[in-house]
This record gives structure tokens, sequence and C-alpha cells, in this order.
């Protein structure tokens, strides 16, 4: 089943917030020495109303304490190519 996909707010290369059939989606970029992927996270309607400089501190948060979030991670991630227009 397809899933309605928008994106809401991007910082390259660190997140990008999506609504994903009404529910917020963050996809966070995680920097390995190798090769970089990215991990999408389910967030509060608290944290998608945050602003810009917000959502990157929520990112780094992510990143930094992944055990925090893991139950919120959502597999496989979302990606640019389910946006749908």
């Amino acid at each position: 089943m397809k899933r309605i996909c928008k994106e809401i707010q991007k910082n390259n290369w660190d997140f990008t917030l999506y609504d994903v059939d009404g529910r917020g989606v963050i996809t966070v970029v995680f920097f390995q020495s190798i090769f970089d992927f990215s991990r999408s996270f389910y967030v509060t309607e608290e944290e998608k109303g945050l602003n810009l400089e917000q959502l990157k501190v929520l990112a780094e948060d992510i990143r930094n304490r992944y055990e925090a979030y893991k139950t919120r991670e959502i597999q496989p991630a979302i990606t640019q190519e389910e946006v749908t227009s």
C-alpha cells in the first residue's frame, strides 16, 4: 500500500521532517567513517511543530542518543523517493 508522504522541513545532510499518512516522521542522517546512512523515527505532535533550529537539536540528540529513540524507529527509513506530489 502506497503511503501519503509530504516533506515538511529539511536541512540537507542532517534531517528531513515528513508528514506520513498524517503522522510526523523525521529521517536523520547518521555519519560513519566509510559511509552515511539514514534512519527514520516517529515524532510527537510537539516535535512536529518545532522550528528549524529546534529540529537540528532534535536530530543531533537522536544521533547521540539513538537508544533513547530506538522504540520510535521506522524500518525501512522514509526516503525522498516516497514523497508524493
